[in-house]
């Protein structure tokens, strides 16, 4: 396969999964009023789990299930519940559009926790893309007394969390098959929505919400898998900005399903977070070239 037929392929599958998120956080967006956050939570990952693991079992990579309670995989199935957690919370009380903006804050998090916590080298450039596209998360949550949006900030917890998922899963042995590890992530966000539904109950579930809550967990596979293949054998640097197809499809998905517009603060937070993202990415990418062309020189920062 030519490096530019991986790439279009990579693309194709970013937005395809960013495309398939969309309809899952539609769909649980749509019955999760009517029932408790965490029964909601709870049911979607078992449903999750049970098709994740049918797919463990047909794949032949039951015999790897020894490894799923390495630590870096429970660390991150922690991650993982909390993440899913607080976003299920948000999407529920937000704006699509606006939770979305704030989840791609998420890489931009993970860079900055590598500088503090894996000693990463990173320069004034992308400490400024980092600190930009924070004041965008800021113009969607609104700071402002008068327009505060505490579920905003639940949204940011999300995004966080799912920064540090990512830095636990760079710790997952690569011999591990990506399936065991999305089933202990099922697994921990299933415990997530246990946890939280305890102390209120449940409620009887009908069969077509139960069927709802169904397509989700199929489609957030879906979407799981498809952002795995996205980004194996292409240029990041080229595939890697498509994933803010994600902001497109939440806006649309917004406005034809639930008439929600973003409003002036939240429309410039969101480019103000897309486009400290890019930068980041971009100077990422010259970074790597300058470390690739000059292997023997220090690496400039960037």
């Amino acid at each position: 396969m030519t490096a530019l037929s991986a790439n279009q392929r990579g693309i194709l599958a970013l937005t395809g999964g960013m495309a398939a998120y969309t309809v899952n956080d539609a769909m649980v967006k749509s019955i999760a009023h009517k029932y408790p956050a965490g029964e909601v939570i709870f049911v979607r990952g078992l449903m999750s789990a049970l098709m994740i693991g049918a797919v463990v079992v047909a794949s032949g990579h039951a015999r790897h299930l020894r490894r799923a309670t390495d630590r870096p995989i429970v660390v991150r199935s922690i991650f993982d519940g909390l993440s899913t957690a607080f976003f299920i919370s948000a999407i529920v009380n937000m704006k699509l559009a606006d939770v979305a903006a704030i989840q791609q804050v998420s890489p931009l998090i993970l860079t900055a926790l590598s500088v503090l916590l894996l000693r990463e080298a990173v320069g004034w450039r992308r400490w400024a893309a980092i600190l930009t596209g924070f004041a965008g998360a800021l113009c969607v949550v609104k700071p402002a007394p008068a327009a505060f949006d505490v579920w905003a900030l639940v949204a940011l917890g999300a995004a966080i969390a799912s920064a540090f998922r990512e830095m636990q899963t760079r710790r997952v042995d690569p011999s591990v098959p990506t399936t065991v590890v999305a089933l202990m992530g099922s697994i921990g966000i299933l415990l997530a929505g246990a946890i939280l539904a305890a102390p209120v109950g449940w409620r009887p579930i009908p069969a077509h919400d139960l069927a709802m809550l169904g397509g989700a967990a199929l489609f957030i596979g879906i979407a799981t898998y498809l952002v795995a293949h996205a980004f194996r054998g292409v240029e990041m640097s080229v595939v890697a900005p498509f994933r803010y197809s994600y902001l497109i499809t939440s806006g649309i998905a917004g406005y034809l399903i639930f008439n929600e517009l973003p409003d002036g603060w939240s429309a410039l937070g969101a480019i103000l977070i897309v486009g400290s993202g890019l930068y980041a990415l971009h100077r990422e990418t010259v970074r790597r070239r300058q470390a690739a062309a000059s292997p023997d020189e220090p690496r400039q920062r960037g």
